[in-house]
Formats: structure tokens, sequence, C-alpha cells
């Protein structure tokens, strides 16, 4: 199975530039046009989040109506710049809705269950998984006993030694998510964004990817105390190859 993950696309529409130098949208028009050119077209696209910079209507029925145009099956999940009320109206059919509220997604049609998960705090830059949102997990997973899980999410649940973004990781719910991970058994990875960086680690034995931003990148600093800051680096998307009893093969595509 051939998985494409997009992250952290912060579209604005309208000619608006980002930070006043990033054109999103045409970003993530090169994005459409390069998912659409590979030559082996990926099986599934996961939208590990931050699709919007302003959680805006206009931005989700734009991206859902780019994604469809391409064939491919979608799975979505908000970043702590979406909403989840224009993500359900933009995006119908690949998002879910929990009983909670929250979009967690789950597809166990395939040879590897995907299970995205909701780590959005409203009006807050971290992420968070609740009670809610660590019981549907446990529920997931108990009923995926014994499959192999491939778990997306926007909020990477590992210090990176980029201080300024780890701050604003996914914060609650952390040892519990580890727990969960490690008793089930069958965690191949876990694929996240908001980093706007490429980066590897693990978490409980199983790896876990960064996927660098579909439309911008932040620079690299391991010292102490700084603010984050852009960089010159190209907009990226990943390509993974996922199959059962095998490791995970991940790729950079630069847009």
């Amino acid at each position: 199975m051939l998985i494409a993950q997009i992250t952290d696309t912060h579209l604005v529409l309208g000619g608006r530039k980002l930070a006043g130098r990033f054109d999103t949208e045409a970003a993530f028009d090169r994005l459409m046009q390069s998912l659409a050119d590979q030559p082996v077209k990926p099986d599934l696209i996961l939208f590990s989040g931050d699709l919007c910079e302003d959680a805006g209507e206009a931005e989700c029925l734009h991206i859902g109506r780019a994604l469809r145009s391409l064939g491919i099956p979608v799975l979505a999940v908000p970043g702590n710049h979406d909403a989840r009320a224009p993500m359900l109206k933009g995006l119908e059919g690949m998002v879910e809705e929990t009983g909670s509220g929250h979009l967690c997604v789950e597809d166990a049609s395939r040879s590897v269950t995907i299970l995205g998960l909701d780590t959005l705090v409203d009006g807050a830059p971290q992420g968070a998984l609740c009670t809610a949102r660590l019981a549907w997990l446990e529920d997931a997973l108990s009923r995926n006993s014994g499959e192999e899980i491939l778990i997306f999410m926007h909020h990477p649940p590992i210090a990176t030694g980029q201080g300024n973004m780890d701050a604003i990781a996914l914060g609650e719910g952390r040892p519990r998510f580890a727990e969960l991970v490690a008793g089930h058994g069958g965690i191949k990875g876990i694929l996240c964004g908001h980093m706007h960086r490429a980066i590897t680690g693990s978490l409980a034995g199983v790896p876990v990817f960064i996927a660098s931003s579909a439309s911008h990148q932040l620079a690299l600093d391991l010292r102490e105390g700084q603010p984050y800051r852009f960089s010159t680096d190209p907009a990226q998307y990943a390509l993974h190859i996922v199959e059962p009893g095998k490791p995970i093969v991940s790729h950079l595509v630069t847009v």
C-alpha cells in the first residue's frame, strides 16, 4: 500500500500571503499537481492537520474539491489552525465525528488498519488527547486487537529537541497514549505534522515520522529559548510504503 501524507498546507485564499511572504494557495495548487503526476498512484492520502491557516469554511471547501479531483481516498484530522465544523462540511467523507464531537477516523478496510486522532485544542497551539479521545482510541485498538495499525495525528507525541515547537506539541494525554501504543503490540508507526520539518523518532518502540510542510518550513534551531523562524527549505510531502509484516519505508517528495 502506498500512502501519501500531506500536512500543514495552511491554506489562505484570495491572493493573501501568509506572514507576508508565503503564497499558500499557489503552494497547494502545486501540491495537487505533484500528487496527480505521481507515476505510481497512491492508494490513500492522509492529511495530518493544519489544512487552513484561519480555520476557514471556504478554504475547507476548496481543499475538499481539489482532493476529490485526484480520485484517491482521503482521511483527514484537524491541526491547531483548523476547526471541526468547516472540516465536516468541506471534507465530507474524509473525516469522521465521534460521539464526543472529535474528528477521529478509523479505516479497517485495508491491509493495515488506519486510525486518525484529533489532537485539536480549540484556541490553543498545543495538542491534547483528553479522556474522551483516549477512550475512543482504546476502543479502536481493542476492536483491532491482533491487527497491524498505522496512527496519524497532527501534534507529535515525542520531544524533538526543537524547544520552540516541542512546547506546543502533544501535551495532555501523552503518557496514557504511550501506554496504549505499547500495550497493543501491533502499531507499525505514528505519522505526524505540526513541526514544519522532517523528523524521525520513536515512542514505546514504535517509529514516529513527522512530515515536512507541503507549504513552508521552519528553521532547525536546537538552542534553548529561541523563537521559531521560517526557513527557505522547499515544500514537501511524504510517500510511505506500508505492507503487513514489514517496516514502513518513507520518502520525502519535494514539490
